[in-house]
């Protein structure tokens, strides 16, 4: 593969698989909707050279020739955090020590007048505290789970456990091969999917370097502006274990290589990723609803992002629409059906360009492939439109979660995200105004002036238009409860940003 961002990255993993070489290295079916925005700021926060501080809070610079970057597992912290409520289908014995030494460490620094029932329970008090953060538990083994990214220490790299080599370790003194017998290089929850959003933007900078700047700040200054106290708790713990067992930090730090990709892709909507970030990550809020917006508002771009792609892919001269259903209590029900026909023909669009990957691959390989063409787009469908899906029922993008008449709509935390993404913090912006922007940006369709839009491509019946009417009222309605909307007349509403900005020092 030639036509790719980087230029210079590695596309072993691309060989026989399709979702990769169409949409980049990677979106995986099994990430989680938090684990995207974990691996990004995971990538964004950690080191992009071996010396533990370089390049910390900055996207990759101009003259990257190898677009690495080093994380610290952290594993004694982590082990700290999950290890005893976790999933445990394996007992291996020198975890199960590492974990009693861990917490018998920390009650003798906590113990008050020789009081071991009192050390005992802070150290539990301290587990309890960090664990109520937790992000992604499901069934998953300790070195799986993650905490919401509320402070850079916390952000964990994926550890999975290497059971076999283990069990091996018999000898407590071996405490590097303790920490550091775990496959870091899987990818199975950490799937890459926050790589390729972190690419995305990357190269958008490289394009508009106006933008780094500002962009760099604020994420640092969502990582580290409420977060002291986190940082102080997670180092002390680290480092309590490390100078325990005689490990040197650097010595623990790993190096991650990051994917790649479509050369040409996600340009056009890259400008859009970046100033609705930056304008979203502008506005002053609790730093856990932020972190939870956020998580929301990053899988949204991904998804515009794969339809993006597929359209370029398939060399479409219109993006189709997102015909959203606001569920107008007085409506009638042929925005639900329009909008159901919109999300069947965005499913359609993305198989078609799996497909036509499918065939191009196949005739590139005509000694033959391992798998058969059924095994490629079986694959490939897996890890994108069963993807697109999942995660936009999970945010209630697509509804209903279950049943048939699947179509588009809005749940309260994307209208959150939407609003604080494209209104600045404590301005307005007229409502049909507001209703331009969410065509322009994402192709959604509210109202009936963007339904005309639709119509204009030759997509949709014209006589339907007026149907659109009762579903901007319902959106409307919809801000106005939310907090979002203010009615200057019978005639005329603004959507409002209540948020102040953040103050930047």
């Amino acid at each position: 593969m030639t036509n790719i961002f980087p230029s210079n990255a590695t596309t072993t993993s691309a060989k026989e698989n399709i979702a990769i070489q169409v949409f980049g290295n990677r979106i995986f079916s099994d990430q989680s909707l938090y684990e995207y925005v974990i691996e990004f700021l995971l990538v964004f926060s950690s080191p992009k050279e071996i010396e533990p501080e370089c390049g910390t809070m900055r996207f990759h610079s101009d003259d990257s020739d190898k677009y690495r970057y080093w994380v610290q597992p952290r594993i004694g912290l982590r082990r700290f955090i999950f290890y005893d409520r976790a999933k445990r289908d394996a007992r291996i014995k020198c975890d199960e020590q590492a974990y009693k030494d861990i917490c018998r460490l920390i009650e003798g620094k906590v113990g008050v007048n020789s009081d071991k029932e009192k050390a005992t329970d802070i150290m539990y008090a301290i587990q309890d505290l960090l664990h109520g953060y937790s992000a992604v538990l499901k069934n998953r083994s300790w070195t799986a789970q993650s905490l919401l990214p509320i402070a850079p220490e916390l952000i964990f790299p994926e550890a999975m456990l290497n059971k076999k080599g283990r069990v091996k370790i018999l000898d407590a003194s071996d405490t590097y091969g303790i920490e550091k017998d775990f496959d870091f290089d899987r990818h199975n929850f950490m799937a890459r999917g926050g790589e390729v959003y972190y690419l995305h933007l990357l190269q958008g900078l490289r394009r508009y370097p106006e933008y780094r700047e500002r962009l760099e700040t604020l994420l640092d200054h969502l990582l580290t502006s409420k977060s002291k106290n986190f940082s102080s708790i997670a180092n002390w713990i680290q480092s309590l274990w490390e100078v325990d067992q005689g490990l040197e930090p650097k010595a623990l730090m790993v190096e991650k290589r990051l994917g790649f990709i479509p050369k040409t892709g996600y340009i056009d909507c890259v400008r859009y990723s970046l100033e609705e970030l930056i304008t979203f990550l502008s506005n002053e809020m609790h730093p856990i609803m932020r972190i939870e917006l956020l998580s929301v508002g990053i899988v949204l771009h991904i998804m515009r992002m794969l339809c993006t792609r597929s359209k370029e892919f398939l060399g479409l001269d219109a993006r189709l629409p997102w015909i959203i259903d606001m569920r107008a209590s007085n409506g009638s029900k042929t925005v639900m059906r329009l909008a159901a026909e919109s999300f069947k023909r965005t499913e359609e669009m993305m198989v078609k360009a799996i497909n036509k990957r499918t065939y191009e691959f196949l005739e590139e390989n005509i000694e033959g492939s391992a798998q058969s063409p059924f095994d490629h787009f079986a694959k490939a469908k897996k890890h994108t439109l069963n993807m697109f899906r999942r995660l936009g029922k999970e945010m209630q993008l697509v509804i209903p979660l279950r049943g048939g008449m699947e179509r588009f709509s809005l749940s309260e935390q994307l209208v959150r995200f939407l609003v604080l993404s494209i209104v600045a913090p404590g301005q307005k912006m007229q409502f049909d105004t507001f209703l331009r922007r969410l065509f322009e940006n994402y192709g959604i369709v509210i109202g009936p002036e963007q339904f005309g839009a639709t119509v204009a491509n030759g997509d949709f019946d014209p006589a339907l238009t007026n149907s659109f009417v009762a579903n901007a009222n319902a959106f409307q309605d919809f801000l106005k409860n939310a907090g979002f909307l203010r009615e200057l007349s019978d005639a005329t509403a603004i959507v409002v940003n209540p948020y102040e900005g953040v103050k930047l020092t």
